[in-house]
């Protein structure tokens, strides 16, 4: 067998040294990738504020000051927490029709706004909490979901189905407002046919009254 230099001697032979695993992408990707997970869990659990950085290191199994040294604050984890989850467990909706985009989207935030981690990101984003660090949170999130569902309404201008003067920011906040509004409130329930009057009444105007 050919020597590589990492073999040991063994009797009268020769061994390779087992090398030590590695996790995928490293360290650092593995630190992430538990912390954001972990603070998604204590957030569905507890809530913003009744969580601390002590807690999401414990319940990630990373040392508190592998936190301190990558984000330097809760909020800062908090922010990168619910960036990554908006990327990777909220895709924007492309159904081939505008209607079955903003459909599928608005089914979406309704059916995520009524769970233990939804009503929790509902109530940073939105505004409950008053602590001042959660408003650079809140304007990173919403910078984020609207960028993504900017991408519904110009394809749906590239197909022809909307004026190019239709304003994207505007379409996509009276969308997601009714279900804002419920959820915070009015307490009213979410029926199936909330999506379908949105997008109707939505539509309509935007066909034939563009905004801009």
């Amino acid at each position: 067998m050919e020597k590589t230099g990492d073999e040991i001697p063994v009797g009268e032979g020769w061994q390779a040294t087992p090398r030590p695993k590695t996790r995928p992408g490293g360290r650092s990707s593995y630190v992430r990738r538990v912390v954001l997970e972990a603070t998604l869990d204590l957030l569905s659990q507890r809530g913003y504020e009744a969580m601390t950085t002590k807690d999401i290191a414990a319940h990630a199994g990373v040392n508190e000051a592998s936190l301190f040294r990558r984000w330097g604050t809760k909020a800062a984890i908090v922010a990168e927490a619910l960036q990554n989850f908006s990327a990777t467990e909220t895709p924007t909706p492309d159904t081939g029709t505008l209607q079955g985009d903003m459909l599928e989207l608005l089914r979406g935030i309704i059916v995520r706004i009524q769970t233990p981690l939804g009503k929790a990101i509902d109530q940073i984003v939105v505004g409950h909490y008053p602590q001042p660090e959660l408003a650079e949170v809140r304007r990173a999130y919403w910078r984020d979901r609207f960028s993504r569902a900017e991408t519904i309404i110009q394809r749906a201008k590239e197909r022809g189905e909307l004026p190019l003067a239709v304003d994207a920011n505007f379409l996509i906040e009276a969308a997601i407002g009714p279900i804002l509004v419920r959820a915070n409130a009015t307490n009213q329930p979410f029926d199936d046919r909330l999506p379908e009057q949105i997008v109707a009444l939505l539509l309509y105007g935007a066909k034939n009254e563009p905004m801009s």
